[in-house]
């Protein structure tokens, strides 16, 4: 999952972080296209924050006197897979961003409001598809291969901004079983959430949106409690309707999720989980439409199910307030096997951002993951005469090098243990490099 849009500082901690874009880029008038006259004519790329730069202070003037930003981001991975498979090969792949935010406040003068809407481009070709035949893509940009409007919301802050409040064509995924450690990975396992959740069902996410309405409540900065509601269809992710299918269609459901979330450094002091940042989370959703049941393969509604996850930040790095130092993190989900594909996932990662000395920006990143198939698909399967799936898992081991302040290179190593989940294929070997400039 790519989010064009970074969390920024904002004025409460509870706002929504996917509505409030990184400042913008100061630093340099035009970028790479600006011109350090001090030094004649070089380019400052060391100074510069980003592709484009400030517009020779437009873009401050937008921020400061109208509330508008304008966002956006080029991502792209090379992977290859010299050994296992189906076969060997090597693909590209990219997504573009752009996104639109507007701080109605300013703009206005509705308090504490604002408007997002976003797009994205992508294109390429996917070596999970091409020749590995596994589940969980080894490039997780990969998906939705066109121009697609993504996000079109109205977010607001009411009763001291304690209530968040976010409606319109969302990603769900992007507040629900959600954190930004998740994305040092490249493997869709690990980025941006348990893969297993969407997978079972259709619930939004990057880059695929539907209508939805989401509320958060905070009534303590280190505690809050968040629900959801989201259209719920088969087919809805089709590249055909690039996200401006707006029809709510007979055949379709509600998810309904909810997630209560716990911040303990936030609340108290002493001791490892108070004195460093951390975040403990439990959810669980619902969806009503219309799904096969694999024992009678009857359509039938409703299904759920539940998920836990952590990220803690177990040791820093001395003499420092900063977040460099090592993190751990898990997520686990199960559903119930008769109309799921995936009834248990486990995930998990170590995270060290400035890990080498001298190098604050980089970011060094070991994960696993394993995925387990329902028992009643695998039966239904080989009935069907195909290989019964059982299992899925994935080793990756990646290093982020912060090049400049507006690019970054960050070489990876998978390994794909029973792609396709039903021993069909060699476990294989992936090698990948994924790098990104902002606009």
């Amino acid at each position: 999952m790519t989010i064009i849009l970074a969390a920024g500082p904002v004025a409460a901690s509870n706002e929504t972080p996917w509505m409030h874009p990184d400042g913008q880029d100061r630093t340099s008038a035009w970028g790479l296209l600006d011109l350090d006259r001090s030094l004649g004519s070089a380019p400052a790329w060391d100074r510069a924050r980003s592709l484009t730069g400030d517009w020779d202070g437009w873009r401050s003037e937008l921020e400061d006197r109208y509330g508008i930003f304008v966002v956006g981001n080029y991502t792209a991975e090379v992977a290859g897979n010299p050994v296992g498979g189906r076969s060997q090969g090597a693909e590209y792949t990219h997504n573009v961003g752009l996104g639109l935010v507007v701080d109605l406040e300013k703009f206005a003068g509705l308090p504490h409001t604002r408007f997002l809407a976003s797009a994205s481009n992508r294109a390429g070709s996917s070596l999970s598809k091409e020749e590995i035949g596994n589940v969980y893509a080894v490039q997780q940009i990969y998906g939705g291969q066109t121009t697609r409007l993504v996000q079109l919301a109205l977010g607001t802050e009411l009763l001291d901004d304690t209530l968040d409040l976010v409606a319109g064509r969302l990603n769900a995924l992007d507040d629900f079983a959600a954190s930004p450690l998740y994305c040092n990975a490249h493997n869709l396992a690990f980025c941006g959430n348990p893969l297993s959740i969407p997978s079972d069902v259709n619930i939004s996410s990057y880059p695929n949106t539907a209508w939805g309405f989401r509320g958060r409540w905070a009534p303590h900065p280190g505690l809050y409690v968040m629900g959801g509601t989201y259209d719920a269809v088969a087919g809805f992710r089709e590249n055909r309707f690039h996200g401006v299918d707006f029809t709510i269609r007979d055949d379709s459901g509600v998810v309904g999720i909810g997630e209560v979330g716990l911040q303990p450094d936030r609340i108290g002091s002493g001791g490892l989980f108070t004195s460093l940042p951390g975040n403990y989370k439990l959810g669980g959703y619902w969806d009503t439409e219309p799904r096969t049941e694999f024992r009678t393969g009857r359509l039938e509604r409703g299904t759920g199910g539940f998920y836990a996850a952590f990220d803690q930040m177990l040791w820093r790095e001395p003499e420092t307030t900063s977040r460099q130092g090592l993190y751990l993190w898990t997520a686990f989900h199960w559903a119930p096997s008769d109309k799921n594909s995936q009834d248990r996932f486990f995930s998990c990662g170590l995270v060290y951002p400035g890990l080498v000395p001298g190098r604050d920006a980089d970011v060094a990143g070991l994960y696993g993951a394993y995925g387990h198939f329902s028992g009643d698909q695998r039966s239904a399967q080989q009935q069907a005469g195909q290989p019964g799936q059982v299992y899925e898992a994935v080793l990756e081991l990646n290093y982020r090098i912060t090049v400049l302040p507006w690019f970054y290179l960050q070489p990876d190593i998978q390994g794909i243990i029973n792609p396709g989940a039903a021993h069909q294929f060699g476990d294989a070997l992936v090698l990948a490099l994924q790098f990104g400039v902002p606009f």
